[in-house]
């Protein structure tokens, strides 16, 4: 595909939508004009059905159905049903109203559904022959109910993001007890650094967890050591690390990531990484603690689009930032005073 392609689609009636498909690009938005955000490609209400057949056509020039990826806000269900027969790389789902659904049977390597204001219920995606898959929800979780088919197989991984406070001292957001999925093997969690934390003690429900992966403000960490089945831990943008139980708690941890850590937590993974290594033999797999941070850091520059950069260019950066910030500040205060 060499350049733009002005394509029709008969979604919702005949002829009923035009999309233009962008060389290199796989995704798809389909949603209400006022989903928020930038508009959807492809605008449909959220109560209208729609005929996924119509992209069965498409594809890329190696012969992948196109699009890979599709963003949905709406509440037709047929997609589970299309994509028993046509897979699906990722498929981000938020439904407006209450909806109760088996996706057991759908092929859809990645779906994410994002939990508003209506409860949902899921039968989660079984493994497709010959890759894993993900499933991930975001939102209010108190809505969400999740099963796994007859046969017990269920997603290979699983990543929750809970709504949180704006307040990082509020009490901490914990996971609704998800009884099917206790054999889950690979636990990912999101929340951001400087809001309401998340209760660590909460993945207890999953005392089989091999993998657990973690991000933002945390709490209630010496939990973990109960997960005596860990053989792989990572942390990234985590300002209190301060409860983690030593890395000799977990005997078969061999893959160990802290990124965008604070400082005094990240120093001591350094030392235990090697320490454990030359006195205890243990065989690391990967480990690592890089991006050290002060607490501080993450109160005055997380966030600031340099956080990625290298050191010597982002210092300069957010110098720079701070100062035009603190011009902009006084402007506001000049004009204030002088009205």
């Amino acid at each position: 595909m060499v350049d733009r392609e002005a394509i029709t689609l008969s979604l919702t009636s005949r002829a009923s939508h035009t999309i233009v498909r962008e060389p290199g690009v796989g995704s798809l938005t389909i949603g209400p004009p006022d989903a928020g955000g930038p508009p959807p490609d492809v605008i449909v209400g959220v109560d209208e059905p729609i005929d996924w057949s119509a992209f069965d056509p498409l594809a890329v020039p190696a012969g992948y159905p196109w699009p890979r990826s599709l963003r949905y806000q709406g509440n037709d269900i047929g997609f589970l049903a299309w994509s028993t027969r046509r897979p699906i790389e990722r498929f981000e789902w938020t439904p407006v109203s209450a909806v109760a659904v088996d996706a057991s049977r759908a092929r859809i390597e990645h779906l994410t559904i994002n939990v508003r204001t209506a409860p949902a219920e899921i039968v989660l995606p079984r493994p497709e022959a010959g890759w894993g898959n993900d499933f991930a929800a975001a939102g209010d979780l108190s809505l969400l109910s999740l099963a796994l088919a007859a046969d017990g197989a269920g997603p290979v991984r699983l990543h929750f993001a809970p709504r949180t406070h704006p307040a990082p001292g509020t009490e901490p957001v914990r996971l609704p007890q998800f009884a099917s999925l206790a054999a889950a093997d690979s636990i990912a969690i999101s929340v951001a650094p400087l809001r309401q934390p998340f209760d660590c003690a909460s993945l207890l429900q999953f005392p089989r967890a091999r993998r657990v992966q973690l991000n933002g403000q945390l709490t209630g960490l010496a939990a973990l050591a109960g997960l005596t089945e860990l053989t792989g831990l990572e942390l990234r943008y985590c300002p209190d690390l301060s409860d983690l139980p030593p890395l000799a708690t977990w005997p078969g941890l061999n893959h160990i990531i802290g990124w965008n850590i604070e400082e005094t937590a990240g120093k001591r993974l350094r030392t235990e990484i090697r320490n454990l290594a030359e006195t205890a033999g243990r065989s690391w797999e990967y480990a690592s603690a890089t991006k050290l941070r002060r607490p501080e850091w993450f109160a005055t520059e997380y966030g600031l689009p340099f956080s990625g950069w290298p050191s010597s260019a982002a210092r300069a950066a957010v110098k720079a930032y701070r100062a035009a910030e603190t011009g902009i500040a006084q402007s506001w205060f000049d004009a204030e005073r002088d009205f």
